[in-house]
């Protein structure tokens, strides 16, 4: 916890001395790094804004931030089961005081305008620390590798899609960091949070590309077939989205049906029965949709406003094309093939 919570502390501190603020006082900054803490675990806020603005929320926060409290965590963990010579009790002990002091922190920290959801904080809090204590080395694991690489792989595709966008699109990002003038210092921090939110676009790329798009505010939505924007926010990497419709975009299907036929494939050549084959197939793809449910989930909310709800992508459109298309991978490649030899059986019987 120390890890990440000092450090933000002293960002906070040094963020807030050199606001200029006349009317702050010292525990704001403290109280600000508390924030930016359960920011990193992906904490939802209530927002009570300014006069003139509805209530809002954020719960659309940066996915990339999550890796320092999960190395953290991790860290800790290795040195905990060292020194008890039981990765049982370390896990235990780990996760349960780090999910209380985090949901203490959360109820502390709560101010007129700013509440951490104090609810959701033990369940979040508690997910990243048990993903952050299990060996990954496991044999269980295995059936996974081929499908989480090549999900990953997918993902460092479209960030360098995403950085090509940009580099083309680069008067409309120097447009859009001007309008925000956010000092050195601010650019910084500025600069660190749009890396962190660097997932959350990767997962919006994958979404587009596959059709089902992402929004961008309330009545938005952006697809290879659909642009519907309302206003852009003076977000300089928003710079990379399409300017247009791309509806050829949606031959970039074929990566997905690529990662699933490479994955049944790899299992039909070392499986032969047709039940193993079967339940090898579903065992592999299940924790896989699981997971795109989660980061889907995750990477999007809302963004302050209500104006700006939601943004990111639905939680269930990009699980659902994945497990479109490994049903039809099943259908053609297991349950067709099964039913032309019954056919075929049953003919030569008579």
């Amino acid at each position: 916890m120390a890890l990440t919570l000092f450090p933000l502390s002293f960002i906070a501190l040094f963020a807030w001395s050199t606001a200029g603020s006349t009317t702050g006082n010292t525990s704001d900054p403290i109280r600000a790094a508390i924030w930016l803490w359960l920011g990193g675990h992906l904490v939802p806020f209530k927002l009570a804004l300014s006069s003139g603005f509805s209530s809002g929320a954020l719960t659309y926060l940066p996915l990339g931030a999550v890796i320092f409290p999960w190395l953290a965590i991790r860290s800790g963990y290795r040195r905990a089961s060292e020194y008890l010579s039981n990765s049982r009790g370390a896990r235990s002990f780990i996760v349960i005081w780090y999910t209380s002091i985090a949901t203490i922190a959360a109820l502390l920290s709560q101010s007129t305008n700013i509440k951490p959801n104090i609810i959701l904080t033990p369940i979040f809090v508690l997910i990243i620390s048990l993903s952050a204590t299990i060996g990954y080395q496991a044999k269980f694991f295995e059936r996974f590798k081929l499908l989480a690489y090549s999900f990953l792989a997918l993902l460092g595709l479209v960030i360098i899609l995403i950085a090509i966008s940009l580099s083309t699109h680069f008067q409309i990002v120097k447009s859009l960091a001007i309008v925000i003038q956010p000092g050195i210092m601010g650019g910084i921090l500025f600069t660190l949070l749009q890396l962190l939110y660097l997932p959350n676009m990767a997962l919006a790329g994958i979404s587009y590309l596959f059709g089902t798009g992402f929004s961008l505010g309330l009545g938005t939505l952006i697809s290879p077939t659909n642009l519907d924007i309302n206003s852009l926010p003076a977000i300089p990497i928003l710079g990379a989205l399409p300017t247009s419709e791309h509806p050829l975009l949606l031959i970039t299907l074929i990566a997905a049906l690529a990662i699933i036929l490479i994955n049944q494939l790899a299992i039909f050549r070392k499986f032969g029965p047709f039940e193993v084959r079967q339940g090898e197939v579903i065992k592999s793809v299940t924790p896989l949709l699981g997971v795109l449910i989660v980061l889907s989930y995750f990477a999007g909310g809302t963004l302050l406003t209500q104006d700006m709800n939601p943004v990111g992508i639905t939680w269930w459109k990009l699980p659902t094309v994945f497990a479109l298309i490994q049903l039809v991978a099943l259908i053609f490649g297991l349950y067709l093939p099964k039913l032309v030899k019954k056919i075929k059986a049953h003919k030569s019987e008579l």
